[in-house]
């Protein structure tokens, strides 16, 4: 069944007209209409107009439009203007502004760029997918390739690092890395992880100095625990654009 997402920051609380306003859009589509507060992690029913109020959303959250039927399509052209109203959607690479700086200004040794996002239309191996993800790591930030890729090898040969059906999140903490830094791939095809809980389409790499401090790598556990999250996981899985996908990391990373 077709789907599509709005994925967008509040620039004002969501008022009682606006409620009124999505709600009555819903009513205008045979698709499933849902809104989800990132930021607070609840998703609501747009076809419910008192429930739409208690996601409480205010200026500055990140929210999440989800759109699943047979007029998915025109549903998402009609939805898009009333996103645009509320917030700005995160589409085009000039979007990704806000969260960039919001990584910034809370986590300045953390690096997450458009750059380090991909996605990839062609069938890739595990192994292949490792390297892809390395590959995406800032140069400069690189000291030691070699032993970068071995931490992760060894990482997943322990265990799979899948975090939940669909994602998985390798990490290392490695000599080869002198700053934290994350990539992410999604991929068109599922790629098989070695795991029973299936295979994946979407990987997050961590990557974090040998020697990092509790405070170095608490956003770490602050993003493994929103992925563990239905709302914030199934929001990262549906997101079809880098800005959306990348503003769902730095979120997490930072609450």
């Amino acid at each position: 069944m077709p789907t599509c997402e709005i994925t967008f920051y509040c620039q004002q609380g969501l008022s009682i007209t606006q409620a009124k306003q999505l709600n009555r859009l819903a009513g205008m589509f045979n698709s499933t209409i849902c809104c989800a507060n990132l930021t607070r992690r609840q998703t609501i029913s747009a076809s419910n107009q008192l429930s739409l109020l208690t996601l409480a959303t205010q200026p500055g959250d990140l929210c999440q439009l989800q759109i699943k039927g047979d007029d998915a399509e025109l549903a998402h052209m009609a939805f898009t203007c009333w996103c645009g109203e509320l917030g700005q959607p995160l589409v085009r690479p000039m979007t990704a502004a806000m969260a960039e700086l919001r990584l910034a200004n809370s986590l300045p040794n953390y690096h997450f760029a458009l750059r380090q996002i991909a996605h990839s239309p062609a069938s890739l191996s595990k192994a292949d997918a490792l390297e892809h993800l390395l590959d995406l790591l800032p140069a400069e930030l690189v000291t030691d390739r070699a032993t970068l890729s071995a931490a992760v090898e060894r990482r997943e040969q322990i265990s799979a690092t899948i975090i939940r059906p669909g994602l998985a999140m390798p990490h290392v903490l490695s000599e080869g890395i002198s700053q934290p830094a994350l990539t992410l791939l999604s991929c068109q095809q599922p790629i098989e992880w070695g795991s029973l809980i299936g295979p994946v389409q979407t990987i997050i790499l961590l990557a974090v100095p040998l020697g990092s401090g509790r405070d170095t790598l608490r956003p770490l556990t602050r993003l493994a625990q929103a992925m563990l999250d239905d709302v914030v996981s199934h929001a990262l899985l549906q997101a079809g654009s880098a800005p959306a996908r990348q503003a769902i990391v730095i979120e997490s990373l930072l609450s």
